[in-house]
């Protein structure tokens, strides 16, 4: 059985009604991403990232184009339970154990409980030995690795990712980043990131999509050509900063300009 699906994302638009009239979140966005890839979404804040990716989720339906994921329709996917999600806040039940928050996610799929699975995971993120510890007793960190696992226990084709280390000290994150690599390389599932770190993004990413400022829309897609795994040393690298640069200079570019435009491309590995 395949492990992850690939993403086509065509001419999406999402316009939202409000009290002041309608606001354009997003106009013409057209993508791919391959299966098994990993893709960030960076852009400057109102730049509809997190609008894509709730769509990709089917919490927002587009106004007009399409997403298909493996072919299928994201609420296809969802139906299917072939989706995982980690948002900024790890949102974990404060009364429940890091096994038990964990195993939350296939009580609410309906899913047979597999707590070989879940104490596979909680050994893949890190957590061995504190599989009885509740949330308050966890740093930030740990509530984020809860969270990831949460996210894979329902053995999902597609992980979505909100800012997932967002509230974390930049030493901490990155330490969670070479993690959460090597919990991607382990698992081999299709990821989209919204993420406002641009280090984050290279670091992490095959391809990272710039979107402008609202209207949103894909001003370039940027490949990023390191061999896996990336390490610390690579963070110190020349060639690892002047691809941070590059991509600084296309958000600059993206955050100067509003204007409508449309923008497509194929992420490649």
């Amino acid at each position: 059985m395949d492990h992850s699906l690939d993403i086509a994302v065509a001419d999406v638009c999402k316009t939202f009604a409000t009290a002041a009239g309608p606001v354009e979140a997003l106009t013409d966005v057209s993508f791919t991403v391959p299966a098994g890839g990993f893709v960030s979404l960076v852009g400057p804040s109102g730049s509809g990232k997190s609008t894509l990716l709730r769509s990709l989720a089917s919490l927002e339906t587009p106004t007009s184009g399409t997403i298909s994921l493996g072919g299928s329709t994201p609420r296809q996917r969802v139906r299917a339970h072939e989706l995982g999600m980690a948002f900024q806040d790890s949102a974990l039940l404060p009364w429940r154990s890091v096994q038990r928050n964990i195993a939350f996610a296939r009580e609410m799929a309906g899913l047979p409980k597999d707590k070989e699975y879940v104490d596979e995971l909680i050994e893949l993120v890190g957590l061995r030995g504190f599989e009885k510890s509740r949330p308050a007793q966890l740093s930030g960190g740990m509530r984020q690795r809860v969270s990831i696992a949460r996210a894979l226990v329902t053995r999902p084709k597609l992980l979505l990712l909100d800012e997932p280390f967002g509230a974390l000290d930049e030493m901490l994150r990155e330490k969670l980043n070479l993690e959460l690599q090597r919990i991607w390389m382990h698992e081999g599932i299709t990821t989209v990131m919204v993420t406002h770190s641009v280090a984050e993004a290279v670091l992490l990413s095959d391809a990272i999509v710039v979107m402008s400022a609202r209207p949103g829309r894909v001003v370039e897609i940027v490949d990023v050509p390191f061999a896996r795994p990336r390490d610390a040393e690579l963070l110190g690298s020349d060639e690892f900063f002047r691809l941070c640069a590059r991509v600084s200079d296309v958000l600059r570019s993206a955050e100067a300009s509003a204007a409508p435009g449309g923008g497509g491309a194929d992420v490649g590995v």
